[in-house]
């Protein structure tokens, strides 16, 4: 079992026995954590979020005047609206929810909880002190502190057992090993997978969980907990709802299909499924192409001075050009020349040549990454710096504006390194337009091989969205900042 899942294994067990004895000393303080932490932090976000709004507000319209007071009924109101509307919402739900899903509940819920602020205020003759302009931004700040500490809360809650609900897999086989797995891999899901349970198990196929025994068995044990079930055709549909378990969760093999934006259709009895490509509507890209150039007209002019600087300590260091302009595989195969600060040696491919020649380790770390570790091409000490906090790419703002590139999209690639992947990906990534981050930098930033890179990309273009760019946005900083991985 533990050579099939060695990582994923290892990282949960070793979880499981941290919270073994504190799930039974402090099983009152992990619920009151599970049910409290998230409205206490809304509630706190609210009290901040008018007390910022108020001092921009006074300093706006007078710097000199003291800033206003906070009102006691807009906090309550504003409480109030947010927590019934992020309740209304289902976030204080953590079980099956993903970040993504929960990032466009939260901003939903910002844009609502003014709404219902409003009429609570004016329902009980409370809003002769309050502006408009006060509640909305009020709001907007509340939800960002909101996500904020959400986000710190988040590791806190799924080390303590608070984030989620125990689940069941049932069935037996690859499909549903690999789902365990991948639950076990990604906690921040809420579905803390306990062990598997099947009527017919089969043989070939070890799991990475203890065996609960039969469907019944592990239901009369563990009725609480959220079954998952692999759909492969081993259970029929029709048995989904005879399952003795209040929450069931089926996960079909969903192929090549997105796994957002997905909406189901009753047609008849039949289920359907309605997907919308929006990576290929013609609005969406002009929606994004306007809204990245709000973003990075601004960011450009910032990051002149900044290139200069670094242009000038790298030709102190090494002789040569400090910008270089390097091909990549653009839109539809065309070639773009993407600019980047210069990291390497002048000649830093006859110096990878004879590495790889020589070295069979460095050869089959290039053959998995298409990166190294120690990457003797690399200029000492500004090389590295560079390449870490991913400064060496702020010359692609440039191409950002000249339309090569988007923001955010899949990272281009050269020729050899794209040829590395099968027809049909390369394809699929030619049909979006490239982008200055992507989704598998900051999830995992160089760490990636081929396969996870492919398997991110494809989830990326699959499944776009405004909301996957904003998401990736707001992750992009702190992967910068961390600089974990980056080569």
């Amino acid at each position: 079992m533990s050579d099939m899942f060695p990582d994923a294994v290892s990282r949960y067990a070793a979880g499981q026995g941290r919270l073994g004895g504190s799930l039974r000393l402090r099983g009152v303080r992990r619920r009151a954590l599970q049910w409290l932490a998230l409205p206490a932090a809304d509630l706190f976000a609210a009290q901040l979020g008018i007390l910022l709004a108020f001092t921009g507000l006074s300093a706006l319209a007078d710097p000199l005047a003291p800033p206003l007071q906070w009102e006691a009924p807009l906090g309550a109101a504003l409480g109030v609206a947010l927590l019934a509307a992020h309740r209304l919402l289902g976030l204080y739900d953590t079980t099956g929810h993903g970040a993504l899903e929960r990032l466009r509940l939260r901003v939903i819920g910002a844009v609502a909880a003014p709404c219902l602020a409003v009429t609570i205020l004016v329902a009980f003759d409370l809003a002769a002190n309050v502006t408009l302009s006060s509640i909305i931004l009020a709001s907007a700040l509340a939800g960002a502190i909101g996500l904020l500490l959400e986000g710190l809360l988040r590791p806190v809650m799924i080390r303590h057992g608070a984030w989620g609900s125990p689940a069941l897999v049932l069935g037996s086989g690859a499909a549903a090993a690999g789902l365990a797995e991948r639950l076990m891999r990604q906690p921040e899901l809420g579905l803390r997978p306990i062990g598997f349970a099947a009527d017919c198990v089969a043989a070939e196929a070890p799991m990475p969980l203890p065996n609960l025994g039969t469907v019944a068995e592990a239901a009369r044990s563990h009725g609480g907990a959220v079954a998952v079930i692999a759909m492969t055709g081993e259970m029929a549909s029709g048995e989904i709802a005879r399952l003795p378990f209040h929450r069931i969760i089926a996960v079909p093999d969903s192929g090549n299909l997105p796994t957002l934006r997905v909406n189901f259709r009753s047609l008849g009895g039949d289920l359907g499924l309605e997907v919308s490509n929006l990576s290929q509507a013609v609005a969406q890209r002009r929606i994004k192409r306007g809204l990245e150039l709000l973003i990075t007209i601004p960011v450009f002019l910032v990051a002149i001075p900044v290139v200069l600087v670094l242009a000038l300590m790298i030709k102190a260091i090494s002789p040569g050009p400090a910008i270089y302009v390097q091909r990549r595989v653009g839109l539809h195969g065309r070639p773009v020349d993407v600019l980047k600060l210069r990291t390497m040696h002048i000649g830093a491919e006859n110096l990878l040549a004879e590495l790889l020649a020589r070295d069979p380790a460095a050869r089959a770390e290039w053959d998995t990454h298409m990166k190294l570790a120690h990457d003797p091409r690399v200029l000492p000490v500004i090389g590295d710096f560079l390449r870490r906090s991913s400064l060496d790419e702020l010359p692609q703002l440039w191409n950002v504006l000249r339309g090569d590139l988007s923001l955010i999209g899949p990272r281009p690639f050269p020729d050899y390194h794209v040829a590395r992947f099968d027809q049909d990906f390369q394809q699929l990534r030619m049909s979006v337009k490239p982008g200055l981050t992507g989704l598998w930098q900051v999830a995992e930033r160089s760490n990636a091989d081929l396969r996870r890179q492919e398997a991110l990309d494809t989830f990326y273009i699959r499944n776009w969205s405004l909301w996957l760019d904003l998401y990736i946005v707001l992750r992009t900083l702190p992967a910068v900042l961390r600089a974990q991985g980056a080569r």
